[in-house]
């Protein structure tokens, strides 16, 4: 985003409507979507199958994927987009419009690479757990 911020608004504007479309057409998407139902089922199927703090650990990883990631940015990053989409990058109002859009996405999609990082760690920690307690 750094670099949509060296251009004008006008250019970061269009880039960002590029990338958005372009994202929407990869494994980006099906990622994000099916991550959420995965994440529970195996917290689900981890009930029945492990203990003690890998467990736990197992159990936190979608409690703290779904909200930070998957709902943020079904319900945060995916509406902006939606919307920037709509703006006309030479309008008078867009320069107003991209430098809300930057600050609020750029806040969103911090918020989502920390719940991915944190949701990647406990599915690492877990597996450790599991390894070293003989339960795999």
């Amino acid at each position: 985003m750094s670099a949509l911020l060296r251009t004008t608004p006008a250019g970061g504007i269009e880039a960002m409507q590029h990338i958005n479309r372009t994202v929407i057409k990869t494994q980006f998407v099906a990622g994000i979507l099916l991550i959420a139902p995965l994440s529970v089922l195996f917290a689900f199927y981890s009930l029945t199958v492990f203990e003690g703090a890998a467990l736990i650990t197992l159990i936190l990883a979608p409690i703290v994927y779904l909200p930070t990631v998957f709902l943020m940015t079904i319900f945060g990053n995916v509406p902006m987009n939606n919307k920037l989409d709509r703006v006309d990058h030479t309008s008078t109002d867009a320069e107003a419009y991209w430098s809300k859009y930057v600050r609020d996405w750029t806040r969103l999609n911090h918020a989502r690479s920390l719940g991915s990082v944190l949701t990647a760690g406990l599915y690492i920690a877990a597996a450790i757990m599991l390894i070293t307690s003989g339960q795999v």
